[in-house]
């Protein structure tokens, strides 16, 4: 057992921790269409300017379906997966002045180096020598994660570690596809794709104030649940032409944003189309979901004036502004959270993610 004695200059009190030198429960990644495995791994050391994070809650992402089935792989195997993240602080170094032990926070899972061009324009998720939890290091399906003080926000009492978990990503990244897009009141908007990521972009265009939204999926339960989030409208790709049901729905001037999260080469295409007035003008188009094969897209050459932009991530001050937003009760998380299992079901939940049998958005794992 090791004691670590540290001094807070701030609050001139001496403090007491215990912890480290056990074993600790994680899943660990090998291979692809494997399952992953359940194993002891050691106490992640800290830093300096560390924190060790005792895991609540540890949100499935679509990117772990993409490492599950090789269309992505991890930058070190074997690794441990998951980066959306929330738990209580149990232990800090001795640089560590943002975040106290027992501070309950949300991790940010881009580690950033804080000092390139990027990072001074407020730009992290751009930093040229970023690292990213649960894919460059050790990430969140596990018991603990070590992890840089700064990528530690403390998560109000009123937001419980399951939202916690999924405001790491699904609802900050949406949040951040908007502002890419140039989203300003009164917008019209179509979102291609509802499911983590794609409603909470409903969500946050309802809460921004969007004149019209508009939610396009093939899975009945999705476009019901859009409603809910906030839809005005909802478009069954398989059932009808999403591109002509929107320029009717928007006096066939297509709407001022339109977001892919699909990830799919047709999709794209309606994206861009729907964005298209008839004549010579055109919205913004916001491609969000990976892309893993090139793409061709008759539609490109329609968009006149108009602006085709790659999204990725979310930033920090996005993250802390999420979480004051959702603490202020402008936006609601209640029903975002489909499924929660205990921390050693994560295989069973990302096969339910995977198969889509159940009616399904999120997948928080607990402990």
């Amino acid at each position: 057992m090791k004691i670590l004695f540290y001094f807070r200059e701030e609050i001139s009190e001496l403090k007491l921790f215990i912890g480290g030198g056990k074993e600790v429960k994680a899943f660990r990644f090998y291979e692809p269409e494997v399952p992953w495995k359940l194993e002891e791994a050691p106490t992640p050391s800290i830093g300096d300017s560390d924190v060790l994070v005792k895991i609540k809650a540890s949100g499935i992402c679509g990117t772990d379906l993409h490492y599950k089935h090789g269309r992505m792989k991890p930058k070190k195997i074997p690794t441990i997966l998951g980066h959306e993240i929330a738990g209580v602080v149990e232990e800090i170094e001795s640089k560590v002045r943002n975040v106290s032990v027992g501070d309950r926070v949300c991790v940010h899972y881009i580690i950033s180096c804080g000092d390139c061009v990027h990072c001074n324009q407020e730009n992290d998720n751009r930093c040229r020598n970023r690292r990213s939890i649960g894919h460059h290091v050790d990430g969140g399906f596990a018991e603990y994660i070590s992890i840089p003080s700064r990528n530690a926000f403390k998560l109000p009492d009123e937001i419980p570690f399951e939202q916690g978990a999924i405001i790491g990503c699904a609802v900050s990244t949406a949040f951040h596809a908007l502002r890419v897009g140039e989203f300003q009141p009164g917008d019209t908007v179509a979102v291609f794709g509802l499911g983590g990521v794609g409603m909470h972009i409903v969500a946050w265009a309802r809460v921004l104030g969007a004149s019209k939204i508009i939610g396009v999926d093939i899975v009945d339960f999705k476009l019901r649940l859009a409603k809910e989030f906030g839809a005005d409208y909802t478009i069954n790709a398989m059932e009808e032409d999403p591109v002509k049901e929107i320029r009717y729905l928007t006096d066939d001037l297509g709407v001022d944003v339109s977001l892919e999260v699909a990830g799919t080469e047709k999709t794209m295409e309606y994206a861009i189309l729907s964005a298209c007035e008839s004549n010579y003008a055109s919205g913004r188009v916001v491609s969000v979901a990976a892309q893993f094969h090139p793409i061709k897209i008759e539609g490109m050459r329609t968009l006149r004036e108009g602006v085709l932009r790659k999204s990725g991530d979310h930033t920090r001050d996005e993250l802390r502004r999420v979480i004051e937003l959702v603490k202020a009760k402008r936006i609601d998380l209640s029903k975002s959270i489909t499924h929660k299992l205990p921390f050693h079901e994560l295989n069973r939940g990302l096969e339910i993610l995977d198969e889509k049998k159940e009616n399904v958005l999120k997948i928080v794992i607990t402990q």
